[in-house]
């Protein structure tokens, strides 16, 4: 089963970014991507990686970006550790993984829903290689059924929005 997710991203891939429009270089010390991000949305980026939120009050989508382990030539080693940054969801689901590239990117999108101890949770796990980089970067977008709803949009449009630097 496919989360709406993916459906806001085959929408918005080529569309302008009306809910995304704070740029962020990732990582912070020579950046290999830039995406975009709505301007009212907590962000928090350092050294471990980046951090997004709808609000500093609101954490019904989780967005975070981290340097996987994995290097360029393990993709399969890149599912695998990306997977398991979700140990603490329980009953997890993924579908089938999609692959394409964008901008200079190399892109796997893996979606799944899991639960935790708020309920039901949609997740988007995003590989992503740039050539030339030395490992995979994982982006993550966790939501609840309301943080998917309303904010579904955002989330696309924001995965839309990568681009090689």
């Amino acid at each position: 089963m496919k989360t709406s997710l993916i459906l806001c991203l085959a929408t918005l891939m080529g569309a302008p970014l009306a809910f995304a429009d704070k740029a962020v270089d990732y990582p912070k010390e020579a950046p290999v991507l830039t995406l975009s991000l709505p301007d009212t949305w907590t962000v928090d980026l350092d050294d471990d990686g980046l951090m997004a939120t709808p609000t500093k009050d609101d954490d019904s989508v989780i967005v975070e970006l981290v340097d996987l382990e994995a290097t360029l030539d393990s993709f399969d080693a890149a599912v695998k550790e990306a997977k398991e940054t979700m140990s603490e969801f329980k009953n997890m689901k993924y579908d089938e993984m999609e692959k394409g590239e964008k901008d200079g990117l190399s892109i796997a999108i893996l979606n799944a829903q899991g639960e935790d101890e708020h309920g039901k949770a949609f997740i988007n796990l995003v590989l992503l290689a740039k050539p030339g980089a030395k490992n995979f970067i994982l982006l993550s977008c966790i939501s609840s059924k309301e943080g998917s709803d309303k904010h579904g949009a955002a989330i696309g449009a924001l995965i839309g929005s990568l681009k090689a630097k």
